[in-house]
């Protein structure tokens, strides 16, 4: 077996680099922010150690997915207080009382910004999928008899058990399964995924619907369409009608 301890090196080289800027001098961690972005903390000196922070690199994260400045609070606050570091003006801080601290100082700060804003992204997700399904079973109310629509109608995949916003049972018994999307690529895979799993289960239909309200990005759009159906929120209702008269 090769060694593979230089192409490692090569690899991780991008994250040895130090750059001094006014926020202090700046290290790229190999924590990732939701948009693939590596978290950068910044270390200043500070009486006899060291202050870490993240330039308030979560709460921009978070920002940018959803404006809703009291969840990124609650976020960066929950995980101050998880790795018992703080909170000042947005930004993750801790101190390092000597060069000997510095290290889990930055992997501190590191870590719960990250943490901070995939929380923060989660909830958001959480929130929008919810508010559309609320509009997905209204119309279903409104197109298909009562006794054919399930709510978070569970399914056994090739992996693992999947539970579906919800299913339509059409006159020869099978499922038409339906979940809510959001723009956002932890809901895309999260459907992907599931979706995926249960491509070859009997008794459900080919044709699973993606159900969105809002614009999806191209790239997850072709990736969604390998395993669904996308369909408008604005379509959904003619959807369900044709697929009656079938």
């Amino acid at each position: 077996m090769s060694n593979a301890c230089d192409d490692i090196r090569a690899a991780l080289a991008a994250f040895e680099v130090c750059t001094v800027t006014d926020e202090g001098s700046r290290v790229a961690t190999h924590c990732l922010y939701p948009s693939f972005e590596p978290v950068n903390v910044f270390v200043v000196r500070f009486g006899s150690g060291f202050r870490v922070h993240d330039g308030g690199g979560a709460a921009r994260s978070a920002w940018t997915h959803g404006r809703d400045e009291g969840l990124i609070n609650r976020m960066l606050s929950k995980q101050a207080k998880r790795y018992q570091i703080a909170v000042n003006n947005d930004a993750l801080v801790a101190d390092a009382p000597s060069v000997e601290w510095l290290a889990a100082a930055i992997l501190s700060v590191a870590n719960a910004s990250a943490a901070a804003a995939h929380g923060a992204l989660e909830r958001i997700v959480s929130s929008t999928e919810a508010v559309l399904k609320q509009k997905m079973l209204t119309v279903l109310k409104q197109t298909m008899p009562p006794a054919t629509i399930a709510v978070g109608y569970d399914v056994a995949g090739k992996s693992k058990h999947h539970q579906f916003d919800f299913a339509v049972r059409e006159f020869d018994g099978s499922m038409l399964l339906l979940n809510a999307v959001a723009p956002h690529h932890v809901s895309v895979s999260a459907k992907y995924v599931a979706f995926s799993d249960i491509i070859h289960r009997e008794g459900v239909r080919t044709d699973r619907w993606a159900v969105h309200d809002k614009p999806l990005e191209p790239s997850d759009v072709s990736l969604l369409l390998q395993v669904a159906e996308i369909v408008p929120l604005t379509s959904f209702h003619k959807g369900l009608e044709r697929m009656m008269l079938q």
